[in-house]
């Protein structure tokens, strides 16, 4: 069914100063052949470059990039953009400048409108920002290896998309058109039809995908994976996985606590968060991976991004930001307890993280962390708290999680709010600054994607942006997973530790899955 008639593309014509204009399809399916039951066969047809993202956790929408029109990746202040030409990548510039900007200056000629009655995210751009961008925002000291070497951005700009609704159950087939202002109603007829055209073909590519990934031995398979979870009650041993490395030992971090420790009691800061990177070598493939991690760990902001020398396979919990028709919503998430093998000792491991002084202070520390950073882009008096310190349960963890809202002001736009709340306070601490070159001096290893943030912007200007929390950087043959805990004054350094491994249980276990099960069929 088309959403959008010819008409509103005649009225868009003649009144909007647009370079692109939507043309959208919706297809009513079953709840059963909405999704794929594995993504490989999806990723079969993507380019060098793609990006899923989806609410595996509570949420609406799973967004589909297969093969976008160009890229920026850049490191440091170069970058170079990269146009598709076919099935072969060009790189037509390089760029020099700061992140935000020379994003904002490459966005620039794309504007579309955003219809009525269409999912938050019709096309645009998707990505990820690294930890390290706060380097352009900010004066830090430059002490922490950047071993891994990985982008400090990468967003893809698309003008096709699948959109798969969970709450309607209907896939959006999304096409995006140059056209110029008070084109001719001729050749802005030719190009309406085009792309209901392209746009029906990639309605019956979606269903071709369902219906080959719904066979008896892929529904089978997948029975199998859910089953060996409840068997195991997917529990591991992070600590003693062979082959396992990491860039901190137990006693080196413990050290940094006592370090922080001392910083918080010489009045330096608040709060710090500490993170070391754990790394295993395997030859299982990103999109593996995915499959697995979806299962184990549904997450409100999944998602995996692809490129020719790494992929991001991701289940964070927590939304950085998010910018709706001028609505600012951020969530932090900070307090964490492990979950219960059983329901009756998982209430009470509840009862013990909502009964927490350290955890409630530290948490609404951070709010208030938020609340002045949103604060710096909004409209004076809009910012809110509507949601405090509710408990949110994941597979291996639980944390306290608030809700804070505001308006954006006016002559701010998405990248405005990015850097005034970016990296997100819950994954420094408190005062921002300070901890984060306290992060440098104790960290050994560049964060990179970590607690960076991952997500898109549309053509009109909306956007949404997790953390880069709970999420696999594969490169190499290499799985690396790093997380982190909220040092305060009276941590426990081996409890905070070990936190740390909890954090990571999740991921470990997919990779673990993938490697018994092997490849999907």
């Amino acid at each position: 069914m088309e959403v959008i008639a010819l008409k509103q593309w005649e009225r868009w014509s003649n009144d909007g100063d647009y370079a692109l204009l939507p043309y959208v399809r919706k297809l009513a399916l079953d709840s059963e052949s909405l999704l794929p039951v594995f993504w490989d066969l999806v990723w079969k047809e993507a380019s060098a470059y793609g990006c899923l993202l989806e609410s595996g956790k509570g949420g609406r929408y799973t967004i589909v990039g297969l093969r976008p029109e160009s890229v920026i990746e850049g490191k440091g202040d170069r970058a170079r953009i990269l146009e598709r030409r076919d099935e072969d990548w060009v790189e037509t510039s390089v760029v020099e400048g700061a992140p935000l900007t020379l994003l904002r200056e490459w966005m620039s000629p794309w504007a579309g409108p955003r219809p009525d009655g269409v999912p938050d995210c019709i096309g645009g751009i998707l990505g990820f920002w690294s930890y390290d961008i706060v380097r352009s925002l900010e004066r830090l000291p430059v002490l922490a290896r950047d071993d891994l070497d990985l982008p400090d951005y990468v967003f893809q700009r698309y003008e096709e998309l699948w959109i798969a609704d969970h709450r309607d159950n209907e896939i959006y087939s999304v096409v995006h058109v140059h056209c110029e202002t008070g084109m001719d109603a001729t050749a802005l007829g030719q190009r309406y039809r085009d792309a209901q055209h392209r746009a029906m073909e990639m309605e019956r590519q979606w269903l071709k995908w369902s219906s080959a990934s719904r066979t008896a031995d892929r529904i089978g398979r997948a029975s199998e994976m859910r089953s060996k979870m409840d068997r195991d009650q997917m529990q591991i041993d992070v600590e003693n996985i062979p082959g396992l490395t990491t860039s901190m030992s137990k006693s080196d971090y413990q050290s940094a606590v006592r370090r922080i420790r001392e910083y918080i009691g010489q009045g330096d800061v608040f709060q710090v968060n500490l993170s070391f990177r754990q790394s295993l070598r395997t030859d299982i493939s990103p999109e593996t991976l995915y499959d697995w991690l979806r299962l184990v760990n549904p997450s409100p902001y999944m998602g995996m991004l692809r490129s020719p020398d790494f992929a991001l396979v991701s289940a964070s919990p927590e939304l950085l930001v998010k910018l709706d028709e001028g609505r600012l919503s951020t969530r932090p998430i900070a307090g964490t307890r492990r979950r219960g093998l059983t329901p009756e000792e998982d209430r009470a491991m509840e009862a013990e993280l909502l009964a927490s002084e350290k955890e409630r202070a530290e948490h609404v520390m951070l709010v208030d962390l938020e609340r002045n950073d949103l604060g710096r882009v909004a409209e004076y008096g809009t910012v809110k708290v509507p949601e405090l310190m509710t408990v949110e349960r994941y597979s291996h963890v639980m944390h306290l999680v608030s809700q804070v809202e505001g308006r954006i002001a006016q002559g701010k736009d998405a990248l405005d709010v990015l850097a005034a709340v970016f990296p997100g306070g819950t994954i420094t601490g408190a005062p921002k600054i300070r901890t984060m070159e306290i992060i440098e001096e104790l960290e050994p290893t560049r964060r990179g994607p970590y607690t960076g943030s991952m997500g898109w912007i549309d053509y009109n200007g909306n956007m949404e942006f997790n953390i880069i929390i709970r999420t696999i950087t594969v490169k190499n043959g290499v799985c690396h997973i790093q997380a982190g805990a909220g040092i305060v004054i009276d941590s426990e350094p081996e409890r905070e530790f070990y936190e740390c491994l909890n954090k990571a249980k999740a991921l470990w276990k997919a990779v673990q899955y993938s490697e018994g099960q092997g490849e999907p069929i």
